[in-house]
């Protein structure tokens, strides 16, 4: 308002008139026209005049700025839970499928030690059942190769000995042939000597013959004694 006069009087042409006594009471009755700086005093009176008021206002303008606040920091807080437990579960994740693999890898070693010594004694056990086999084997061949020289120790043994019963009766036909004289031998009998020198069938004569050509009285001859066989 007395801005308003203030500007209305500069533009306003003074004009000369007789103020009566009614309109000059009227101008006294204004209150006097204020300047900027006293204006804006006035403001910052009126301002702080309602300190109340001014901490209504001050606290309502805050409300939206701390829900927003709280808001953001609640979502950052939700983001930084979901995101540590995001973490952890791959953490989790990540330390189970290493103890799993850790596991695994255990595990195949574990087969491997056992599969290797499985070959080992496999091994071991064929180089012996071998070993075993080429023993019996030369047990069996040695067994064979005595059995073999027994054989012919034996087929050589009774070729000598049919070689030898051979040559006596050669000898002994020959003697008998040309006559001759034969050594008595422990069991031998003088029928017997006869039988051997004449046959079975002239045995009993053969006796009487060597009898009478040695001079025996009986058929008891000693052993070692050299009788002259007769034609």
């Amino acid at each position: 308002m007395a801005k308003k006069r203030k500007d209305k009087r500069e533009f306003e042409e003074p004009a000369e008139y007789d103020m009566s006594s009614d309109t000059q009471d009227e101008f006294n009755n204004e209150p006097p026209m204020l300047s900027r700086s006293d204006s804006r005093r006035g403001k910052k009176k009126t301002i702080f005049k309602y300190p109340l008021l001014n901490l209504l206002i001050v606290f309502f303008l805050l409300i939206p700025i701390v829900i927003v606040i709280v808001f953001v920091t609640v979502q950052n807080m939700g983001s930084n839970e979901v995101k540590t437990e995001t973490e952890s579960t791959v953490n989790v994740s990540d330390n189970t499928q290493a103890k799993e693999e850790k596991a695994k890898a255990k595990k195949a070693a574990e087969e491997k030690a056992a599969a290797e010594k499985a070959a080992k004694e496999k091994k071991a056990a064929e180089e012996k059942a071998a070993a075993e086999k080429q023993e019996q084997d030369a047990a069996a061949a040695k067994k064979a190769e005595e059995a073999k020289k027994e054989q012919e120790a034996a087929e050589q043994k009774a070729a000598e000995e049919k070689a030898a019963e051979e040559k006596a009766a050669a000898e002994e036909a020959q003697k008998k042939a040309a006559g001759g004289s034969h050594t008595v031998q422990a069991g031998e009998t003088l029928y017997g000597i006869a039988r051997s020198a004449y046959g079975g069938a002239g045995a009993a004569a053969g006796v009487e013959k060597i009898k009478q050509a040695n001079g025996l009285g009986s058929n008891d001859v000693p052993v070692g004694t050299v009788l002259t066989i007769p034609q």
